[in-house]
């Protein structure tokens, strides 16, 4: 076994041959962080490699810094990471991306930038260049700041003298962006009293909550006058993490095909109904009953109405105005819920699982579509991957990056949680449901059946 640095290189090394082998048979070269941001093809039949590969370089390389650095400048790093979400907040909701977009490659002045989004140049140079020394921006020539692969994606879809104009519809189309907007602003704001709420929540539904000293969870502050526009921009910024997970997938996740012709599935909590039209594509010959709130549900009748009218006017897909918090009024074959469970605090998990498990009939499945939470170490009961030495079981921020800013996230905003798989087996069995298996994937599923007295 080579010794722990020289293992972590060797980790690196043969995973970048095959990342620049899979792009020389697409004729490409991997992109510099100077050029923009362009789709490019997944590489094919090499796709799941290049995949695998890049996970284990970021791991790898992530570990070797971390290991070859002063543990005082990695703490440090980590202490001060606000000024990570502040510089990033005031440069993307300030539409610097965008403005940099229209001069292209040359660059802009800290100066002009600052006259142009109305803050003075000094500061301006000073956050960019934060940000830049990040490889987020690029600082061309001194104080003159030009777009890279990374900033490039936080351009929307208007040009930058119509971006002001309409909070409403500023990061319509544009839902990294969006995403990162979110995260520097409500994220931020549910950070402050993270702390004092683990510690003693005093009656609020969350951290966000007692920031904003409202005992109310977030989707209820939405609602409130004056929040419209950051409720638009969450929908928006929900239709990011495809770009992590890829596209589709649920209708492989389980055997829809085997069930008797004309079973009812339920799409608990179904927003417009992305799921279900996946799934009821593949396997037609059932009936699909989609639930959600009347906004939700009216949202989903446009876009079925757009997407797959047919489909309606079959019968084929039903959409039901019906809260999950309300005894389920459907006794079906299959439910799913897809990313609604870690939305939510323990009991109202229980309640909403409760309410399905009174009304499924004894042979009901339960699918749970959620991200999977991995220990740092390894557990062959939750699933963990195995990893090549010295690296961490879950691969660290390559694999749980992603997934434990997630669960702070939720923590943050909504008192929900991500879970292994071992802790949705158990929030099963609290709610008369056995985990039957677990196929994973970015979006994995758990199956659960039912369990009768």
């Amino acid at each position: 076994m080579a010794d722990y640095l020289n293992a972590l290189v060797e980790i690196i090394t043969s995973n970048v041959k095959i990342l620049n082998d899979a792009y020389a048979k697409d004729d490409r070269k991997f992109p510099s962080l100077d050029q923009p941001f362009e789709t490019t093809p997944s590489t094919g039949a090499n796709a799941k490699a290049v995949q695998e590969a890049t996970r284990l370089i970021v791991a790898a390389t992530t570990q070797l810094a971390t290991s070859v650095r002063s543990p005082m400048e990695v703490l440090f790093d980590q202490a001060a990471g606000m000024y990570n979400t502040v510089t990033l907040g005031f440069a993307n909701d300030h539409n610097v991306a965008d403005l940099l977009e229209e001069v292209g490659p040359k660059g802009l002045g800290a100066e002009e930038i600052g006259k142009r989004i109305g803050v003075d140049g000094a500061y301006v140079a000073r956050c960019l260049r934060y940000l830049a020394t990040r490889h987020i921006f690029r600082e061309v020539s001194p104080n003159i700041f030009a777009n890279n692969r990374l900033s490039s994606i936080l351009v929307k879809s208007k040009p930058f003298k119509d971006i002001e104009t309409d909070l409403m519809t500023k990061y319509d189309n544009a839902p990294a962006s969006a995403l990162v907007s979110h995260c520097t602003d409500e994220g931020f704001m549910g950070s402050r009293s993270f702390v004092e709420f683990m510690k003693e929540p005093k009656g609020y539904a969350s951290p966000f909550s007692m920031t904003i000293q409202q005992h109310t969870n977030m989707f209820d502050w939405f609602e409130q006058a004056g929040q419209k526009w950051r409720a638009h921009r969450f929908a928006t910024a929900m239709k990011a993490p495809a770009s992590l997970w890829g596209k589709g997938g649920f209708d492989s996740a389980f055997d829809w095909n085997a069930l008797p012709v004309g079973s009812t599935i339920v799409d608990v909590g179904a927003s417009i109904g992305i799921v279900t039209m996946e799934i009821a594509r593949a396997a037609p010959q059932h009936k699909y009953i989609m639930h959600d709130l009347e906004g939700a549900i009216k949202e989903a009748r446009r876009h079925w109405a757009s997407e797959w009218p047919q489909a309606i006017n079959d019968g084929i897909v039903t959409l039901e105005v019906h809260s999950f918090f309300e005894p389920m009024p459907v006794a079906a074959d299959v439910y799913f819920l897809r990313c609604i469970i870690h939305d939510w605090p323990e009991a109202d998990c229980r309640k909403i699982l409760g309410h399905i498990h009174a009304a499924a009939k004894s042979t009901s499945k339960l699918i749970l579509f959620e991200m999977m939470a991995l220990h740092a170490c390894p557990d062959e009961q939750s699933g963990n991957p195995t990893a090549p030495y010295p690296l961490l079981a879950n691969l660290g921020v390559a694999a749980g990056g992603f997934i434990t800013m997630a669960d702070m996230q939720m923590l943050s905003l909504l008192d929900g949680r991500e879970r292994t798989a071992s802790e949705y087996g158990e929030l099963g069995r609290l709610t008369g449901w056995k985990l039957e298996s677990v196929k994973p994937g970015p979006i994995a599923a758990f199956i659960f059946s039912k369990v009768t007295a």
